[in-house]
């Protein structure tokens, strides 16, 4: 861009950083709940991590289409067609506010009712 690498400028590395923050969170995230899930448990903390994970998707391809440009919003690039992926998943298997709402909230309470 204007006759310079984008990985040049700040703005971008930036945005790479963030990105690789929260698909390693992600990850992370996922393997824990993996291992409870794993011990028969952790029922709660699945629905956490799908909320988290599918959010974080959308995110992060949104800022990847930023970063492609007006190159990244063409449907003939694969970014265009993985933020309409990323979107979806958090309507599919669940919205993530019926998950908050009937799931994690529902959990909580009682967990917090038990106390």
């Amino acid at each position: 861009m204007f006759g310079e690498s984008i990985i040049d400028y700040q703005l971008i590395r930036a945005k790479l950083g963030r990105i690789a923050v929260l698909t390693q969170a992600g990850r992370q995230f996922s393997y824990a709940v993996a291992t409870l899930m794993a011990k028969g448990q952790g029922q709660m903390e699945a629905s956490m991590v799908k909320a988290y994970v599918c959010r974080a998707a959308e995110w992060v391809t949104r800022e990847s289409m930023q970063i492609h440009g007006g190159m990244g919003y063409a449907e003939e690039y694969e970014i265009s067609r993985l933020f309409v992926d990323a979107r979806v998943l958090s309507i599919f298997e669940g919205a993530d506010e019926t998950l908050c709402l009937k799931v994690i909230a529902r959990q909580l309470i009682a967990d917090s009712q038990q106390d």
